[in-house]
């Protein structure tokens, strides 16, 4: 018993620690906007990764949303984005194992209140941090949660056609 059940965490683990990679990694490849912010798709890793992970996902969001503010030079925005990071993970977590596949109605309702909660946070990150500039934020903020979306949408639909889902879900458990 006690070896499966380690067997299982060291999974989750590693999991956790190659999506805060490819948060971070598709945080990195962005376009710079306004106030010191970017945009970019980073957070279809996060929506991803709370189907998969549960709630070992708000730390892979949490932990790549924080390391690459850091490494493009917006530190000051590295708490804000742990916190969003971790509320936009919320619903897919809410949904984690409730399905066989990735991509559902529900999953795809999911992006639009992730993305609400991006614009949203960040608008309330940037009146705290700049003031004047959170107005000019939220059409770059939106664009990179539609960004986000798309990309979720296509990943998912591409692992549950190829039976991705299925197999890790197995992997994991097993």
């Amino acid at each position: 018993y006690g070896g499966s059940v380690m067997n299982k965490t060291v999974k989750k683990i590693s999991l956790t620690a190659l999506f805060a990679a490819m948060v971070f990694g598709l945080t990195m490849l962005h376009i710079p906007i306004g106030a010191g912010g970017y945009i970019h798709v980073g957070d279809a890793m996060i929506y991803l990764s709370g189907l998969l992970l549960g709630p070992w996902a708000f730390l892979a969001a949490s932990i790549g949303a924080v390391f690459s503010d850091l490494a493009s030079g917006v530190a000051t925005y590295a708490i804000p984005s742990a916190i969003i990071k971790f509320l936009i993970a919320i619903p897919f977590v809410a949904l984690y194992n409730k399905s066989n596949k990735l991509l559902t109605v529900w999953t795809a309702l999911c992006t639009i209140l992730s993305g609400a909660i991006t614009v949203g946070g960040y608008y309330v990150a940037d009146l705290v941090l700049y003031r004047e500039g959170a107005i000019a934020d939220i059409p770059a903020n939106a664009i990179q949660a539609v960004g986000s979306a798309v990309v979720f949408i296509v990943l998912a639909l591409a692992l549950d056609k190829a039976g991705i889902y299925k197999r890790l879900k197995g992997y994991l458990n097993g």
